[in-house]
């Protein structure tokens, strides 16, 4: 799903200020393992466990921490 948004901005995380423009949100593929290793990254708690984690993807701000932590490659930008 594609948000889009003016260029103004959107949200202040942990410092980090998120301007408004094209935002895709990420998503966990079945290759996720339920390692957690996503979940304490997210600056806005978008995460979820379950059988397999999912990211609420009307929270997720596209930052991509989850992705750069992922051991099997399962946290992605939506395609």
């Amino acid at each position: 799903m594609i948000k889009l948004f003016p260029s103004v901005i959107l949200k202040t995380v942990k410092g980090i200020k998120f301007y408004g423009g094209a935002i895709m949100a990420h998503i966990i593929t079945d290759a996720c393992i339920a390692c957690g290793a996503c979940q304490p990254e997210c600056p806005v708690n978008c995460i979820s466990e379950g059988a397999i984690y999912e990211i609420d993807q009307d929270q997720c701000i596209d930052c991509g921490a989850c992705s750069s932590v992922c051991p099997t490659g399962a946290a992605q930008p939506e395609a």
